[in-house]
């Protein structure tokens, strides 16, 4: 069962029929009912009240809108918009042409489309981002959840904040693979706001087991030989005795914390042993959680998604939902 609902721009869809005419206080009152506050619908104000004649508009019809919509304007309406509800005739336009107006805007359905209850400033997030961006973001603007999309800004999935607790709580009875990253340099340095004395190949994917060099020089050293060197992230302060062997052993990453750095010498061994350096600002509790935050969105984003036309109905919306979640009513209301 999807988890989330967008609502797309998709165009070319049919609309609807526009149904009973509606009076332009009961057009008023439903955009104001489905625009968030602020944000404009078709272009004018969200509380826009549109001023029809009848149907099948002949030149009557029409001047009368222009005529009562300019009335409203000038006294209690000012965003009293002209509007009718199908092409003016040869007529019509002939009689526009003459005394210089303009064409109302023409309305084929005034009834609520699901675009009205949407945002229409969308914040949203891509594969490839930390979770640092991201969430950033997201406390910026206040979300619980973001869109995660494509180049071409189509949905491909959401990203929630539960979700990324995944990332920080995933594999815990494991004790390698709950210390293991999915990130790059640059994003650890980013999340860290830390400086660099060496970087090789910062934007490479890796998958990075972070080892604390908390523990004696001997015991660290024989515990980081039994793991790969180009897969260990190595975080530790001021302690060239764990400095020298995680450079020696040609650790991917060596992280100093505490706002230290490493002497002239180790980065020059550090460059010949192809070992990337990277200072922290914060303790090594600190350094370590934002490390974790620094990993990729993406094997936590959901991809179970429905998507609706944006100028579809809120019944026909209704109706797709109810269509894969039982407990939505595709009735009216």
């Amino acid at each position: 069962m999807p988890k989330y609902r967008f609502v797309t721009g998709r165009p070319g869809r049919r609309v609807p029929d526009a149904g009973p005419a509606w009076t332009g206080s009961e057009v008023s009152h439903r955009l104001k009912a489905c625009d968030p506050p602020g944000t404009p619908r078709l272009g004018i104000s969200p509380m826009s009240v549109f001023v029809f004649g009848h149907r099948n508009p002949d030149t009557d019809a029409i001047c009368s809108a222009i005529a009562y919509a300019d009335l409203l304007q000038r006294t209690t309406r000012p965003d009293a918009v002209a509007a009718c509800c199908g092409t003016p005739n040869k007529r019509t336009e002939y009689v526009l042409e003459r005394t210089g107006l303009p064409v109302p805007r023409i309305i084929m359905d005034v009834r609520p489309a699901a675009e009205d209850l949407c945002r229409k400033a969308v914040v949203t997030a891509s594969f490839g981002e930390s979770f640092h961006e991201v969430y950033g973001r997201m406390q910026a603007h206040d979300l619980r959840a973001i869109p995660i999309v494509d180049a071409d800004r189509r949905v491909e999935g959401v990203l929630s904040v539960l979700d990324v607790m995944g990332l920080f709580f995933a594999n815990d009875n494991d004790p390698v693979k709950s210390r293991t990253v999915s990130t790059c340099l640059t994003k650890i340095q980013a999340a860290l706001g830390g400086g660099s004395q060496h970087a090789l190949e910062p934007d490479r994917r890796d998958e990075l087991m972070v080892m604390v060099g908390a523990m004696s020089a001997e015991g660290f050293t024989e515990r980081m030989r039994q793991f790969p060197p180009q897969r260990l992230l190595v975080v530790c302060g001021d302690r060239p005795t764990i400095h020298l062997p995680a450079i020696e052993h040609g650790v991917r990453l060596l992280v100093v914390t505490g706002g230290f750095t490493l002497s002239a010498g180790l980065v020059e061994l550090a460059k010949l042993r192809g070992v990337s350096v990277v200072t922290s600002p914060f303790d090594t509790l600190n350094t370590v959680l934002r490390i974790r935050s620094a990993q990729f969105i993406d094997p936590v984003v959901t991809r179970d998604v429905v998507t609706i036309d944006g100028k579809a109905a809120l019944a026909e919306a209704r109706g797709c939902l109810a269509s894969v979640e039982p407990g939505i009513s595709a009735g009216k209301g």
